[in-house]
């Protein structure tokens, strides 16, 4: 049983390793970025719909305070009339007694909706919050991300230069300078030996030339 753990364990490092060889993290962590990314812009769309609903509240609660506004004054137009004499004062006070009901109403309603809206407000500031510090850390690993960028390319260029260094031995290379300079030595040598040769064969020839012009002289005076 121990055997077999252990095994499953090799291979389970292994299939790490090999998950490791094929995973590029560079890549998974512009994918985790993008992924960030994308739960911002959803973030952003629900924050839009909240103050949407807001909006929409504030504008009812507005529009409810203002129906309960007209009815108070039908309410009031109508005890005027009364009080003029234009109707009778129980047919008044019983229209009067309708209207402000219904003004209640949408003054209860006004009252409701205002909550709302300030529930939804609360909501829109707190996720407003969450996405300010999405923002924050998508900016924070972005920054990251760039500085990794640069170390790994450095990382790997010297790498590379270390891995071709590495194959390279030192023994190898003095032996063929040497070789080199055993090379160039001889073959300064050589040149320096032929310089020597054409110098005697010029004066060799300049001899001859100058052996010649005396024995043509003496002929002459032995007159030969």
């Amino acid at each position: 049983m121990s055997l077999l753990k252990r095994i499953l364990r090799i291979a389970k490092a292994e299939a790490h390793a090999i998950v490791d060889k094929l995973e590029d993290p560079i890549k998974v962590t512009e994918q985790g970025i993008r992924e960030l990314k994308k739960q911002l812009n959803e973030a952003i769309e629900s924050l839009a719909q909240v103050k949407a609903s807001q909006i929409r509240f504030e504008k009812e609660v507005i529009n409810e305070r203002e129906r309960a506004k007209m009815l108070v004054r039908r309410a009031e137009a109508i005890l005027e009339k009364a009080k003029s004499g234009e109707i009778s004062e129980e047919e008044a006070q019983k229209t009067v007694r309708e209207i402000l009901e219904r003004a209640e109403v949408h003054e209860r309603n006004a009252r409701t909706l205002e909550e709302e809206a300030e529930k939804q407000k609360e909501v829109a500031m707190r996720l407003q919050a969450k996405i300010e510090q999405l923002r924050n850390t998508i900016a924070k690993y972005e920054a990251e991300l760039k500085t990794l960028k640069a170390r790994y390319a450095t990382a790997r260029a010297v790498k590379k230069i270390n891995k071709q260094l590495a194959k390279v031995d030192p023994s190898d290379m003095i032996s063929m300078l040497e070789r080199m300079k055993e090379k160039v030595e001889e073959e300064e040598a050589l040149a320096a030996a032929y310089e020597e040769i054409a110098k005697e064969e010029v004066e060799f020839k300049e001899l001859e030339v100058e052996t010649a012009q005396k024995l043509e002289e003496l002929k002459k005076r032995l007159g030969l």
